[in-house]
């Protein structure tokens, strides 16, 4: 425990570097990762203990393909306040990306335990459970999803997926979600609609 003063579960700036934070996040929206890097490093020099910064720089470098020195940042940010919703959930997918399942499983957990109301985290926690063989599982956090944000039109679209995957498959729940999935605006999947046809 550093001692520091609770910065929540967002995070906040340090507020000496506003103008180094605008630099930094008009760069990150320009897919400039060479500059948004330079302006969020200039940032930690200043305050070497802002999570945020921290996460902030570990997205950059998820986004620049960088994936282990994200993990590592995303790590850092959340030793220094363990309470970034947000950051759990991204270090959960860039390990996930790195194919380190159960780090992903672990980090996408304490998300959710920092908000449970969080839909898409539920949505990831089945991705990887999925992955790990656990149907059951990916099921119950797909259904949770949905019942926290009925229009996700991605989670729904999983569950149809996960549906199909049963033995024998559930056609007509499958079927169901698929449907909803498309009205959501989901692009219609053409290896989908010959399985919900019937095997």
């Amino acid at each position: 425990q550093l001692g520091l003063p609770n910065q929540g579960k967002t995070g906040s700036l340090p507020p000496l570097t506003t103008g180094l934070s605008e630099l930094a996040s008009q760069a990150f929206a320009r897919k400039d990762w060479i500059t948004a890097r330079k302006h969020y490093r200039e940032m930690l020099a200043q305050d070497p203990l802002n999570a945020l910064t921290h996460a902030n720089l570990g997205a950059v470098e998820q986004q620049a393909g960088n994936l282990t020195d994200a993990q590592s940042l995303f790590s850092r940010a959340l030793a220094i306040n363990p309470d970034l919703q947000q950051t759990w959930v991204a270090l959960g997918l860039v390990s996930y990306e790195k194919g380190d399942l159960y780090h992903a499983l672990h980090a996408i957990s304490r998300a959710i335990h920092e908000d449970p109301t969080d839909a898409k985290a539920h949505n990831y926690l089945a991705a990887v459970t999925k992955k790990l063989g656990w149907l059951d599982a990916a099921e119950a956090e797909l259904q949770r999803a949905i019942e926290l944000n009925p229009a996700y039109g991605n989670a729904h679209f999983n569950l149809a997926l996960t549906y199909l995957e049963r033995k024998p498959p559930a056609l007509e729940l499958a079927k169901r979600h698929y449907e909803k999935a498309v009205a959501l605006g989901a692009a219609p999947d053409e290896l989908v609609e010959e399985k919900l046809k019937g095997e």
